[in-house]
């Protein structure tokens, strides 16, 4: 029986790389979770608490990270436990045999996709047919029966004729004949100058073939040593497979230089090589143009312009950043070698050895030099910010510079700034809204010195935020909308030299204390610098005027800090010890706060100029106005009586000045914390007789043109807030009274009046109706100072409510609709009565009335009877009339359709109206049944106080029914006088189609 051999296996390769000790694990998971709690403290617990970001999503956002640093923990704790459980320890096994297990699976999916790779390459392959003869060669031969391509086995010549008589060329004279041009060929380049790039050449098969790296490879051959090279085939080397060349052309060109030139090898190589390098910028530009669509700078963030006359390429890069404006690059042709390069246009980079600026294998590698140029550029500006100062390197990531700013008055905190290599922009690792912020105003950033200014800036803004915040959680209001157009001078910058003054940066904090009176604040001074942060401390008083605030007091001495040594314990002792610097300037400047032309009224101009109804005031008679001086500082309770120019009070409005009196009279009561603004109408005005609500206007029966608005006031800083609900309530009086005024010049008539009265609405009535309903209602849409717009809302029971929606369409001015309101009252009042006559049933017939608006210069009156069939229709337009010279607006009356059958049951109504109402009739004995009216044949033309009577009298004859004839009325068209009147030659109509007035 043979001995059985036993094979053992092999023994697992041992590992060693990649481990380390347990102690090293878990220092590492430490120092990795402190680090990580940190940095999440540091950049969610002081940010701004204006910030969209709830508090509840901050909380939430740190339980996710308590949960993963504990799972991290737990992974750990786990393997311990397991490797606790293996005998002996030997864990090491273990680790080698996954190294094993996963070397063996790495080489089995290689086999995997190298088999997959033979599968896809191989899907157009299939196998031959069935070649049963060479089977059977190979069988009995031993090998396949081959071409012997004329030549024999024994070595003699073959027959050289062919079946049908003709003859052949021998091999051997093919052979020699290959023979002899290649000796030819390498004996005329022997004798020609060749160039040193095409020095790469090999003759083979009766032709040279000149292979020029990555550009070409021509074939050239020749007849013999006295004839020159002929051109053969032409192939480019720049593995691009939608070339396609026209060689026929290439041919004639190619042969034209090689048979007439001297140096027919060194012109060959000048034009293959030109156009071959134009040919590369052309793909360049191709290939530049597709990462510019589609590739991995899509979205504008690089650009190129391709000359062709020029052959050159100019590409821009990082067009969103600014920072110096230096990202561009040249592609082009080397003056001094011919060859195509790439010029990165970078002063910096120009001084730096290390770093290239140009590149040559171009063509297929323009992503990876773009790549390389971009990561070179923000290397260079990040050494250019660490050289400033103000960054601090990372020594875990290259790429990321590290500002300090402060979270507190006594710590610090680093922020990550990184640059974008596809858009160049700088941006904030692990962001917030602040960083944001600045981040913009850093890539906004020309030069480094500004965007050292702008993280100034942002360690400034910090600083303000946590004294801001400290302030107001110890009681004080920081004033957000209060600011200086220029800085205060501060103490520190007249201390420094000029050459730091641009590394200083100051802000201005103003806060007070609710207590305060209004506009004096304590002025907090920050002035950081890069190294430093100092506090200044000063009381001063800002008011507003013209829109700007303006500094009106500055206490000269001021207290200085560093702002390591702001503590809550010393702003707390501040507010205590301040209030009584504040109410030393608060009766001094009461006054002048108002910033309004004002004169204080004495005792004497009381008694003898005030009007009498401001010194019978109740509160004036107490006599406490006439207090002496030390009485009036030792208690608030007493009168002051302050005459205020119109026009400074109410912002210089010319339409108060027509309204009101030029001054205003102010009484301020201290002991009531009362007060009260007098005024007076100049004119006679209708508002006298109302009030209107929400005004506050307050009306004095013995005067009926004075008024006066009162306040009560809780303390000294409601003074101005009054004064500015005075300001507001006088504006809309003097809005409202204009208003007002106007509609009385426009609807004189006794049938105007006043429903409705409200600050910005004004309800009335103008046309003749016992019911007090409003025909039109106006809405008054002003700002502080004059009217905007008036909106005209007519009510639905009145008469020209049918215009309503041309009102609304056309937006014309309210001047205008006023006046058209007013003048075509009497013929809106005329259609009425006649619609309400049918409706009311004072006739009984078949003709039926109906009303037209084309649009707010033309009528139409539409009388139907669907008995009769007949149709008779009367225009009412609105034209402007010349007459004598003078230009006014009147009605012109006339029918819609001039040429109406004689035959027609309608005929002889119309041709009553042409004889009673468009002719003046001679022997008509009335002459005067319509003043101010002018006859025209074809109608009549007559004013406002006329169309009234003229459209009753069409109306009287045309609400007849047409088939029914009147009595003693024969009419033929034989016996009609259509002859013009004499009035009808003194009148022009001119045709327009708006209204003027």
């Amino acid at each position: 029986m043979p001995d059985v051999v036993e094979h053992t296996a092999p023994p697992l390769p041992h590992v060693e790389i990649n481990q380390a000790p347990l102690s090293m694990v878990i220092r590492n998971l430490t120092v990795f979770t402190i680090k990580e709690l940190s940095q999440f403290i540091k950049t969610n617990v002081h940010v701004n608490t204006n910030s969209q970001e709830p508090s509840s999503a901050r909380k939430i956002n740190f339980l996710q990270l308590v949960i993963f640093l504990r799972n991290q923990f737990l992974k750990l704790y786990v393997l311990i436990k397991w490797c606790r459980t293996i005998k002996g320890n030997n864990f090491h096994v273990l680790i080698d045999l996954l190294n094993w297990f996963r070397t063996a699976n790495m080489t089995v999916n290689n086999c995997i996709w190298a088999l997959k790779n033979n599968l896809i390459t191989m899907t157009n392959a299939k196998l031959p047919n069935a070649d049963l003869t060479t089977a059977l060669e190979v069988l009995s031969l031993g090998r396949p029966n081959l071409p012997t391509h004329n030549f024999k086995m024994s070595g003699e010549d073959s027959s050289t004729v062919l079946e049908n008589g003709a003859l052949k060329i021998p091999p051997k004279l093919i052979l020699r004949r290959l023979y002899d041009l290649n000796l030819n060929i390498s004996i005329k380049l022997s004798m020609m100058d060749i160039p040193p790039q095409m020095k790469n050449y090999r003759i083979k098969d009766g032709r040279v073939f000149i292979t020029v790296l990555d550009e070409f490879e021509i074939q050239l051959a020749t007849i013999d040593s006295q004839h020159p090279l002929f051109f053969v085939d032409l192939t480019l080397l720049l593995n691009n497979q939608y070339l396609h060349l026209n060689k026929p052309r290439f041919e004639k060109v190619i042969n034209d230089l090689l048979h007439k030139t001297e140096e027919p090898l060194y012109e060959l190589y000048i034009f293959l090589h030109k156009y071959v390098v134009t040919l590369k910028l052309y793909l360049i530009h191709i290939e530049l143009t597709s990462l510019e669509s589609n590739g991995k700078f899509f979205g504008g963030n690089l650009v190129h312009r391709y000359d062709a006359k020029k052959s050159v390429i100019t590409v821009r890069y990082w067009l969103n950043a600014r920072m110096g404006n230096k990202g561009k690059i040249t592609i082009g042709i080397d003056k001094e070698s011919n060859n195509l390069v790439l010029r990165w246009n970078n002063e910096i980079a120009r001084g730096i050895n290390a770093l290239p600026v140009v590149y040559t294998n171009i063509l297929s590698n323009i992503e990876n030099i773009l790549d390389e140029v971009m990561f070179n550029h923000s290397h260079l500006i990040r050494a250019e910010l660490l050289s400033n100062g103000i960054f601090q390197e990372d020594e875990e990531n290259s790429d990321v510079l590290l500002f300090q700013i402060p979270t507190t008055c006594i710590s610090v905190a680093p922020v990550q700034l990184k640059i974008d290599l596809i858009s160049g922009i700088f941006y904030f690792k692990n962001s917030t809204t602040l960083l944001q912020s600045y981040a913009q105003q850093i890539n906004k950033s020309d030069s480094i010195k500004e965007l050292t200014l702008v993280l100034q800036r942002l360690r400034l803004d910090k600083i303000t935020y946590i004294l801001q915040n400290m302030f107001e959680k110890t009681g004080w209001v920081c004033s957000k909308v209060v600011e200086l157009e220029k800085p205060i001078k501060s103490h520190v910058n007249t201390n420094r030299s000029k050459d730091n003054s641009f590394n200083l940066l100051q802000k201005d904090i103003f806060i007070s204390l609710p207590n305060w009176p209004t506009h004096w604040y304590l002025i907090i001074t920050v002035v950081s610098s890069k190294t430093s942060c100092i506090i200044e401390k000063r009381i001063s008083k800002i008011l507003a005027v013209k829109g700007k605030w303006e500094l009106k007091y500055l206490e000269d001495s001021s207290v200085t800090a560093n702002l390591e040594t702001i503590t809550y314990q010393k702003i707390m002792n501040l507010q205590r010890t301040i209030l009584h610097k504040i109410i030393n300037h608060m009766l001094i400047d009461s006054l002048n706060q108002l910033k309004i032309k004002n004169k204080i009224c004495s005792s004497s101009a009381i008694s003898s100029q005030l009007p009498k109804y401001v010194v019978d005031d109740q509160s004036i008679k107490e006599g406490s106005i006439f207090q002496s001086t030390s009485q009036k500082q030792n208690s608030l309770g007493y009168i002051s009586v302050i005459a205020l120019e119109l026009t400074s009070f109410l912002d210089n409005s010319d339409t108060a000045g027509q309204i009101f009196e030029s001054s205003l009279l102010l009484k301020i009561d201290y002991g009531k914390s009362q007060i009260k603004l007098f005024g007076k109408f100049v004119i006679d005005t209708m508002m006298t007789k109302f009030e209107p609500e929400n005004l506050n206007i307050n009306f004095i029966k013995d005067d009926p043109k004075a008024f006066y608005l009162d306040a009560t006031f809780m303390n000294m800083n409601n003074i101005v807030q009054y004064l500015s609900k005075f300001k507001n309530n006088l504006m809309q009086l003097v809005s409202l009274t204009d208003v007002v005024e106007r509609l009385r010049k426009n609807f004189e008539s006794e049938h105007f009046k006043i429903l409705n009265l409200q600050p910005n609405e004004v309800a009335f009535k103008y046309f003749e109706k016992s019911t007090n309903e409003p025909d039109c209602t106006i809405k008054i849409i002003s700002n502080d100072e004059v009217i905007e717009n008036l909106q005209v809302q007519l009510s639905p029971s009145s008469p020209q409510y049918i215009i309503q929606k041309f009102l609304d369409d056309s937006h014309m001015h309210f001047h205008f609709i006023f006046n058209y309101l007013q003048f075509t009252s009497s013929l809106f009042t005329s259609l009425d009565l006649i619609q309400n006559e049918k409706k009311s049933g004072l006739y009984q017939n078949f003709t039926k009335v109906t009303v037209g608006l084309h649009n707010l210069n033309e009528y139409q009156l539409m009388y139907h009877n669907p008995e009769a069939g007949t149709k008779i229709s009367i225009t009412i337009e609105l034209k402007i009339v010349s007459h004598n010279g003078q230009k006014k607006i009147q009605y012109y009356v006339h029918f819609s359709e001039d040429n109406i059958s004689t035959k027609s049951l309608a005929y002889p109504l119309v041709h009553k109206i042409r004889q009673q109402v468009f002719i003046l009739d001679k022997e008509s004995k009335d002459t005067t049944l319509h003043k101010n009216t002018v006859r025209l044949v074809n109608g009549i033309a007559c004013d406002a106080t006329s169309i009234e009577a003229v459209l009753l009298e069409i109306h009287g004859i045309l609400k007849k029914d047409s088939n029914i004839s009147d009595s003693g009325t024969n009419i033929t068209a034989a016996n009609l006088d259509l002859g013009a009147t004499e009035n009808a030659d003194t009148l022009k109509i001119q045709n327009q189609n708006t209204i003027t007035v």
